[in-house]
């Protein structure tokens, strides 16, 4: 049994024709509404259409409105047939990082070949030293590591909680250590990373929340635009329940005349090491010490 689309909306939406590996793929559809492609095509013409099978009378195409229109572009109007003649979106070369999203508000289809960044950094005040009491600190951001594998691929291992500052227990990702113009963002302002499976690219300045102090691995793979976050280490209670924040329990656990130590990934250190050390003082504030 095929499957149609909604009268007004569409449920789900297929790629199919020459430069489709397989012959048909469905689009998968985003927390936004927006329908996604992601992957390798053929040099040749691609449609998209409202069924899963061709069906006479029933299948409708959303085909350029202007003929030779490329699959990559900045954003192209389409409009919606059910002539199966009518041409289709024209794919000039074989590549395995094609990336095209359907808006069916605007009736818009926008694509790209998506190349892989070169960083990826954690920014905010989920883990020591990211904030103050006035802004995040943009020179503080930590760093992920590409897998040498796959370039789309990053992982981040570190400590993660409430930490004071500006919107504490917050975070978003950046591509580069500034804001913007690589971003990654949750669908929903303050999901929990625990909950997080998908990223947006741009968009709102919506961040993750960390609701459980302790250490993470972060994984994020750009291209599928997924997220995962494992609790490795973590307390019994939730920050909420603890009732302070966590760089009061690690002064608790460690105290120093001089601070808490961590290094760029945000683990706790038992004191200096060589290299650049994060110092979180007795007063709150945070400095850089490299040690040679």
């Amino acid at each position: 049994m095929t499957r149609t689309a909604r009268a007004q909306g569409y449920d789900a939406l297929w790629a199919t024709g020459s430069a489709v590996p397989g012959g048909t793929q469905q689009l998968e559809k985003r927390p936004d509404g927006l329908f996604r492609f992601t992957g390798p095509l053929n040099a040749g013409e691609l449609k998209v259409m409202t069924t899963d099978v061709y069906q006479q009378g029933t299948t409708q195409f959303l085909r350029p409105q202007l003929v030779d229109s490329y699959l990559i572009n900045f954003g192209l109007t389409y409009v919606v047939t059910s002539d199966a003649e009518q041409p289709g979106w024209v794919v000039p070369f074989q590549e395995d990082t094609y990336y095209f999203l359907v808006d069916t508000k605007s009736r818009r289809i926008t694509g790209e070949l998506f190349l892989p960044w070169n960083e990826l950094l954690i920014a905010g005040s989920a883990f020591p030293g990211g904030s103050d009491d006035t802004e995040w600190k943009r020179d503080n951001m930590l760093p992920f590591l590409r897998d040498h594998d796959n370039p789309y691929l990053f992982t981040w291992t570190g400590e993660l909680g409430d930490y004071g500052g500006v919107e504490p227990g917050y975070f978003k990702l950046e591509g580069q250590m500034t804001w913007g113009p690589r971003e990654l963002h949750p669908y929903t302002h303050g999901e929990d990373i625990l909950e997080a499976e998908q990223v947006r690219r741009g968009g709102s300045d919506d961040k993750w929340h960390v609701s459980k102090q302790g250490t993470y691995r972060i994984t994020v793979d750009l291209l599928r635009e997924t997220i995962h976050a494992e609790l490795l280490t973590s307390g019994s209670r939730t920050l909420e329940e603890q009732g302070t924040n966590a760089i009061s329990q690690s002064n608790a656990a460690q105290p120093t005349s001089t601070g808490v130590y961590y290094d760029l990934m945000g683990r706790r250190l038992d004191g200096l090491h060589s290299g650049l050390n994060v110092v979180r003082r007795a007063d709150g504030t945070t400095v850089k010490v490299i040690r040679r």
